[in-house]
């Protein structure tokens, strides 16, 4: 991910006094470092909403204010994610809690979405990952094979992979016969579902990474 490229784009879109808010990713700390950069660079005085406990201790260490989602509504926030639709319909994958990630984009006033160019499809085909409570997973499991092929995300070592609060994460294969309207709204009937990676008519903006060409092209929400 080339992060300051990123950075150059998004400083455009913040303003004097905005709270901002950043997904959980695996670059989180260095995209923080170099957002505060800029920040700095352009005398801006900002707000942070942490979505990790990382971003909490990172952000106050390099001299910025956090700020908690219950006193304040977020003006703009960015996710890094897997796939994104013709509908602004977007995955994720790599995640601290699908929790925060999911009350962060639905605070947010303009949700930037970041993915590489040839992840923007006109129709999601890839896995849906879901955030499951590791009680009884084995029979949250059971009850998500009715949506598609589902068994539990592991790390290198087959150990399951967990949330930052210790929850274990899902992979669906979704039937083709359920639309994604369907599968978001009605899998969340199941005991022991807390969150899906999946996010429907959030985004705001999105930058579309050309690595290669070391471009950015961004579309806005018409």
């Amino acid at each position: 991910m080339n992060v300051p490229l990123i950075v150059n784009e998004f400083i455009k879109s913040i303003k004097n006094e905005d709270v901002i808010s950043i997904g959980s990713c695996d670059n989180e700390k260095e995209f923080i470092d170099e957002l505060v950069k800029e920040i700095m660079t352009n005398n801006l005085d900002v707000f942070f909403i942490p979505t990790t406990m990382m971003q909490a201790k990172h952000i106050h260490d390099l001299g910025q204010k956090n700020v908690s989602l219950n006193d304040r509504e977020i003006d703009i926030a960015i996710e890094f994610v897997d796939q994104i639709d013709q509908y602004f319909n977007f995955i994720k994958r790599s995640t601290k809690s699908f929790i925060k990630d999911k009350m962060i984009s639905q605070s947010a006033l303009n949700l930037v979405v970041v993915s590489n160019s040839y992840n923007i499809v006109n129709d999601i085909t890839n896995d849906v990952y879901v955030e499951i409570s590791t009680f009884a997973y084995q029979r949250t499991i059971m009850n998500l094979q009715s949506y598609g092929l589902a068994r539990i995300v592991t790390d290198q070592t087959n150990n399951p992979v967990r949330t930052e609060i210790g929850h274990y994460i899902a992979r669906i294969t979704i039937d083709k016969n359920i639309s994604l309207e369907d599968f978001e709204y009605s899998v969340r009937t199941i005991p022991g579902v807390l969150e899906t990676g999946l996010f429907l008519g959030l985004a705001d903006t999105v930058y579309l990474i050309d690595e290669a060409k070391n471009q950015l092209k961004v579309i806005t929400r018409k």
